[in-house]
């Protein structure tokens, strides 16, 4: 035994013991199910369509950057997502289990910066920014009437928007005004009726001018607040002030 050649056998004890009657609760080949209620099969399907939407925006997104999808297409369909997007977060217990798009996004491993940031500005890039062709002169073309204008290189002058278009952007200018008068300071009072004056702005408009950069900046302050979150004095305030002068300088471009 106390040879130091001699080295005895040695037969580690297995770690795991297997058990021969071992057998799935389950039928293998039966789905499982993520939910067993009506309440909790509606959620899935809504935390479903926000994810479709996230996914679909983001290819919005990019086609319109790519140029593969018109303004006057873009602009809808953004929209459309928005406001869906919206809608299916007014449900308690969606939005609950929602929390926010940032904890959603590292719940489900997806990045979709895009659609991400069009989400948190809350208006479609052509609300953000006005259009290169303008309003109603881009949605028509701005093409020459005749061949000859063509071959010269000099094309007829544009028509300009249309008195209905006007007439819109300068109703949706004095509602919004009102519900400022009228105290209105909930996201859910404001946004719905500033996204509506900023869509019909960008029909009639066809460039920056003096006030719409402060329009812009109070969307994307109220899309980033929760819907019955208000306003304080002073930022309400100071809200009506530019929307005046906003007002007031949307009037000199049409002169």
């Amino acid at each position: 035994m106390n040879n130091p050649q001699y080295h005895p056998a040695y037969a580690p004890s297995p770690s795991f013991v297997p058990t021969p009657n071992l057998s799935s609760t389950i039928s293998l080949d039966e789905e499982v199910k993520l939910y067993s209620t009506t309440a909790q099969r509606s959620l899935h399907e809504s935390l479903a369509d926000l994810f479709s939407i996230i996914v679909a925006l983001d290819f919005l997104e990019k086609a319109f950057v790519r140029d593969s999808i018109k303004e006057h297409e873009y602009t809808p369909t953004c929209f459309r997502l928005l406001g869906q997007y919206k809608t299916i977060l007014t449900n308690d217990e969606v939005s609950k289990a929602f929390v926010d798009l940032d904890t959603f996004k590292r719940e489900y491993d997806i990045e979709y910066p895009a659609a991400t940031s069009r989400l948190k500005i809350g208006v479609p890039v052509t609300s953000e920014h006005p259009s290169r062709g303008g309003g109603a002169d881009h949605l028509q073309g701005n093409m020459p009437k005749n061949g000859i204008t063509a071959i010269l290189g000099q094309p007829q002058p544009s028509a300009g928007p249309s008195a209905k278009a006007v007439a819109e952007c300068t109703q949706n200018f004095i509602t919004f005004m009102d519900a400022l008068s009228l105290d209105f300071k909930a996201k859910d009072q404001l946004h719905p009726l500033l996204s509506e004056l900023m869509s019909s702005l960008n029909n009639v408009s066809n460039g920056e001018f003096e006030g719409r950069g402060n329009l812009v900046h109070w969307l994307i302050k109220l899309n980033s607040m929760k819907a019955t979150e208000e306003m304080d004095k002073e930022d309400a305030r100071q809200m009506a002030f530019d929307v005046d002068n906003a007002y007031q300088a949307f009037f000199r471009t049409l002169e």
